[in-house]
């Protein structure tokens, strides 16, 4: 009696091109953190319209501004461990549709309670589907280029704040507050629809379930058609499963020093990033720098984050979380510089280079953690540090709100602006000397985790 063949799912997996079944998923990720980045702009745009329409103060709606995020939060740190037990597909789609139908019923908020908690679940549902697809898509590419592919999906976030300027500008005064999140609520439902169909599961997930080696088989079959893959192959992952609370094996087996420091990573690159999203506009034209031209340098800073989140990927996968550490070190003097140049071209360009490498920098924080966790625990990972993030998020803006308030200097004001990402920038370097310590030690567990069965195996 033959042995069964065996195909190693990793070394399979390295050896892929970019198909047309990669690329679709890829398009199907960029949607998603579309809608993501057009929720995260399209409430500052209908803010003013429901207070004027609503007759409120305007301090009333900063907790609503709050509620998405810390909605998203709660998505990403309770809702995420789901997808590492039940599947990426289901909790991608689930989170999908629960935005969306929050998002839509937004439309319909009479008052200031309805707003806030409809605002509220809606970014639950961003926050199970965000870190998510970032997992999903981890878990399909090679290793040498998974930074690449996470960045790249990341754009559509930029697009997306983009797309929700446009139709808050032309449609807005046409149809109201409301076309904003019927707009927001529809695209997210239909998409969760669609992907229903479209999206696969993750291939590494199914392996590690071992229970779905028809489905498994099938995904192999369209990744590479030019591989006969028998349907009785035994597919391997050099990965083990640890039982237990997902979020505590983000501490197991030699993470807990790497998981600490990445979540307070994330908190000091998103609160020095949603400082200076937040006030740039106001304190630059305060520093007597006209009203259009500070819409032009808001613009050039989300410009220099895409162009920034397609090199950080580049680096990352050929260089390793060096690269990102010397771009967020970077972001510091560009900065602190920008408080010290008066208006003109040079403003407009360091602006430019500080968003390349201050959004650069963090969906480069996106890569590394949707590259460092093994299968069993990648979407826990993803989801907590994007959550945890969320904190420095909210700290951000108010802290910003109150060093304004002081009536600082714009030199001053800049200077502590830049400190976060000094913090952030020498933590990462720090992370990226951590993970190249650990991460062959993690490796050498998985494997003994996994012994490797016998049985002929079959190339690729």
């Amino acid at each position: 009696m033959s042995a069964r063949p065996r195909i190693d799912l990793t070394e399979f997996l390295d050896r892929q091109g970019a198909d047309w079944y990669q690329r679709t998923i890829l398009v199907w990720s960029c949607l998603l953190m579309c809608i993501d980045g057009y929720d995260m702009q399209v409430i500052s745009f209908a803010a003013p319209a429901i207070i004027k329409a609503w007759g409120i103060d305007k301090a009333a709606f900063g907790p609503i501004f709050g509620a998405g995020l810390f909605g998203y939060m709660l998505g990403a740190t309770l809702l995420t461990s789901l997808a590492d037990r039940f599947g990426r597909k289901l909790t991608v789609i689930a989170g999908a549709l629960l935005f969306g139908v929050f998002t839509l019923a937004t439309a319909f908020a009479q008052t200031v309670g309805q707003l806030l908690a409809l605002r509220l679940i809606a970014g639950i549902g961003l926050g199970a589907s965000v870190p998510t697809i970032v997992a999903l898509n981890a878990e399909y590419v090679p290793s040498t280029r998974r930074a690449t592919r996470i960045t790249v999906m990341f754009v559509g976030y930029t697009v997306g704040s983009a797309i929700a300027g446009v139709i808050s500008a032309t449609w807005l005064p046409k149809f109201g507050w409301p076309i904003l999140f019927y707009i927001g609520g529809l695209v997210p439902m239909v998409a969760a629809t669609a992907l229903s169909f479209v999206l696969p599961e993750s291939i590494r997930f199914l392996v590690l379930r071992g229970d779905r080696q028809t489905q498994a088989v099938a995904i192999l079959r369209k990744l590479r058609p030019e591989v006969d893959v028998p349907g009785d192959a035994e597919l391997i992952l050099h990965e083990g499963h640890r039982a237990g609370l997902p979020v505590w094996n983000l501490f197991t087996d030699g993470r807990a020093s790497i998981t600490s420091l990445l979540w307070i990573t994330f908190v000091t690159s998103l609160l020095g990033h949603h400082f200076l999203t937040s006030w740039l506009p106001t304190v630059l034209v305060s520093a007597h720098v006209s009203i259009q031209n500070a819409a032009v340098a808001t613009t050039l800073f989300q410009i220099g984050g895409s162009a920034g989140s397609l090199l950080i990927g580049q680096l990352l996968d050929r260089r390793g979380v060096g690269a990102l550490a010397i771009m967020l070190l970077t972001a510091a003097p560009l900065v602190f510089w920008i408080g010290n140049s008066p208006p003109g071209l040079l403003l407009m360009v360091l602006v430019f280079f500080c968003g390349l490498c201050v959004l650069g920098g963090q969906i480069g924080l996106n890569a590394v953690c949707g590259s460092f966790y093994p299968t069993f625990i990648r979407s826990t990972g993803t989801g907590w540090a994007l959550g945890i993030g969320r904190i420095g998020a909210v700290i951000g803006p108010v802290l910003g709100g109150q060093l304004i308030a002081l009536n600082l200097t714009l030199p001053s004001l800049f200077t502590f602006a830049a400190l976060p990402f000094i913090c952030c920038g020498l933590m990462t370097l720090g992370l990226g000397r951590m993970v190249s310590r650990a991460v062959s030690g993690a490796s050498e567990l998985e494997r003994r985790a996994a012994p490797e069965p016998a049985g002929e195996r079959t190339p690729i």
